[in-house]
């Protein structure tokens, strides 16, 4: 069980290019938690914190620190406590929601006192100053939201004055400026342990079948039927900027409202009743609000950690009726290709291929053709969307393409099958990864000393390979930043990359959006930055729908990381030492399917292992000789 930690690297929960940037909801973005500890150490979900009013003789500090803490309780009263430290003026007007601002290893101190008018009452000043700032950024006062940071050292300061009973918080600024009254300050402890991790689930915008594209949100452990609305909220309201922005849709139209707060039937049922544009939807559209409704409430994005307690929806809208069990949309979220294993092997005449089926212990080599070259693929993938599938490799600034005679289920007509020929692109630069999607698109990344290329080259619906054409994708980088490698998600909305050199290397989920013109990566332009963690990210692949798998090298060492799309501390998975290569699959089983390659170099003959037991306590056994061991995608 992993407990919620927040990364405390400067930066390490950066949305967009500009530390600033901000992230809002639903097709939402910008969560990045790890271990951003505060000054009351480790949180612990599920605690109660029992706050404290003032006391008699506290000083300005003591009733700053003394209102941060009373902040991070929710009770029905709206913060009953905390508003005890404030001037009946200040509040009135104090109106927080969920969206907190997380401040990260606070430290208060006495500014000095200000000179006021004689014959009025004492003023003083405290600063509270943050290393790192981040916000939880909503559409509506009680909605699930996703946490954006400024890495940069900030500092709020309280005005306070005394009044009868001692000294209270007047007046917060930031700056010169005062503070929007919905201002809501939580050390970064006591927010990990309020709010819960959860996820939103939108559909992707580009695909022609209904595809459920997760976003990480936290909502504050509010009580179910609390919960509920604040997620229900974030769907139904959909503002214009995120970092899924033009990626990803949601099913509810504008001006979709709740007739009344959800009912939680016996802590397992809910029941949602819409009203407003959603009674002028017809069947078709109500179903997809009934999918995206009981995927975010059911499914816990870590469900070992954090259960969702509600098991089944109840969807109503006028004289309309839907109850929904999460196992009915399971198939709208997208695993990926889990069968066969693909893999170099040594070849006098350059590269070879096999593949193996899963529970047979007998490789199917792949016929390719010749004149590839002498030297193995540097970067290899296959493709998910065609049937027979096509082989794509890199060597140098030269990619092939290689459709297969047949597919590796008929292994003796693929051996009997005259070699395909290979179709040969050029680069504009040396190939760093390569990666396809469900629709048949290739994506590309080409790298030389001084630029960076993105490129997509659409593969589906040509009658011809060579009639391809690449495309070139819009990313939000300077040319000169390395895109190292990138991996697209099984939903093709999310693409996964390592990007830029040296210790600026960061690890960045993005949306893919296009329009009439243009294929975007991130065109907000915003991105969830993860694992923060991990000194030298060298690969990354998909693990399921929520979690990465990430391979770093740092002093000669190899290792492997488990790393969260919600900004969850890394977990480091134990590994026999050398390894240059991870691939993953999840099938439509609880365990998935995790392959690691090991060789003295990228490409040198070497070992394939699987694990053959979950990741917490792999059980790594060898299955194959050779190198790059990829799943189709």
């Amino acid at each position: 069980m992993r407990t919620l930690r927040w990364l405390a690297a400067p930066g390490a929960l950066v949305v967009g290019m500009a530390a600033t940037a901000c992230a809002t909801m639903p097709t939402s973005g910008g969560v990045q938690l790890g271990t951003l500890q505060g000054s009351s150490g480790q949180a612990q979900h599920g605690v109660q914190i029992v706050p404290v009013p003032p006391g008699p003789g506290w000083t300005p500090t003591d009733i700053v620190r003394g209102f941060l803490a009373a902040s991070a309780k929710f009770d029905r009263h709206r913060h009953a406590v905390a508003r005890k430290y404030l001037t009946p003026q200040f509040s009135r007007s104090w109106r927080p929601g969920w969206a907190a601002t997380i401040i990260d290893a606070p430290k208060i101190s006495h500014a000095q006192m200000p000179k006021g008018q004689p014959g009025a009452r004492p003023t003083a000043l405290v600063d509270l100053t943050g290393q790192h700032f981040a916000r939880l950024q909503t559409a509506g006062q009680d909605q699930a939201g996703s946490v954006v940071v400024s890495p940069s050292s900030s500092t709020y300061q309280f005005s306070l004055r005394q009044v009868t009973g001692g000294w209270r918080i007047d007046a917060i600024f930031f700056g010169n400026t005062r503070v929007n009254p919905a201002l809501l300050l939580l050390t970064s402890t006591d927010f990990a342990r309020d709010y819960l991790p959860r996820n939103l689930y939108f559909y992707s915008s580009r695909s022609t079948t209904d595809a459920l594209v997760p976003d990480p949100v936290y909502i504050p452990q509010t009580g179910p039927e609390s919960e509920v609305q604040g997620l229900v909220n974030a769907l139904i309201h959909a503002p214009a900027s995120s970092w899924l922005w033009h990626a990803a849709t949601t099913a509810f139209p504008r001006g979709t409202t709740l007739i009344k707060p959800p009912q939680v039937i016996g802590g397992i049922q809910a029941v949602i009743d819409l009203g407003g544009a959603a009674l002028r939807t017809d069947k078709a559209q109500r179903a997809r609000m009934a999918a995206q409704l009981a995927w975010s409430l059911t499914q816990p994005p870590y469900a070992t950690q954090y259960p969702s307690p509600i098991k089944t929806v109840v969807l109503r809208i006028g004289d309309y009726k839907s109850e929904s069990t999460p196992g009915r949309y399971e198939a709208l979220v997208p695993r990926g290709a889990a069968n066969p294993l693909y893999y170099q092997v040594s070849g006098d005449q350059g590269p070879a291929v096999s593949a193996l089926r899963r529970n047979s212990p007998t490789p199917v080599p792949l016929p390719l053709p010749s004149g590839l070259g002498t030297q193995p693929f540097t970067e290899m993938a296959i493709s998910v969307a065609q049937n027979p599938p096509i082989v794509a490799g890199c060597i140098g600034r030269s990619l092939y393409l290689i459709k297969l005679a047949a597919g590796v289920r008929d292994a003796k007509k693929l051996s009997a099958a005259r070699k395909p020929p290979a179709v040969r692109k050029r680069l504009p630069a040396d190939c760093s990864s390569l990666s396809w999607d469900a629709r048949g698109n290739l994506w590309v990344t080409a790298n030389s000393r001084t630029q960076s290329h993105t490129l997509v080259l659409p593969v589906n619906g040509n009658t011809s390979l060579a009639k391809a054409s690449f495309v070139r994708v819009v990313v939000p980088w300077p040319p000169s930043t390395a895109i190292a490698t990138q991996r697209v998600a099984p939903d093709g909305v999310r693409v996964a990359m390592i990007v830029g050199g040296g210790p600026s290397k960061r690890i960045l989920i993005a949306a893919i959006s296009g329009s009439a013109f243009f294929t975007y990566i991130a065109q907000t332009p915003q991105t969830l930055r993860v694992g923060s963690d991990i000194t030298n990210p060298v690969a990354v692949t998909w693990l399921d729908p929520d979690d990465l798998l990430v391979l770093s090298r740092s002093g000669g060492r190899t290792q492997l990381f488990e790393v969260p799309l919600n900004g969850v501390q890394s977990t480091e998975i134990p590994t026999p030492r050398g390894v240059t290569s991870v691939a993953a699959s999840w099938p439509s089983g609880p365990q998935p399917r995790v392959v690691i390659g090991i060789a003295a170099t990228h490409t040198s003959p070497g070992t394939i292992e699987m694990s053959m037991t979950g990741l917490q306590n792999p059980d790594w056994q060898p299955v194959a000789k050779g190198t790059t061991p990829v799943f189709p995608g």
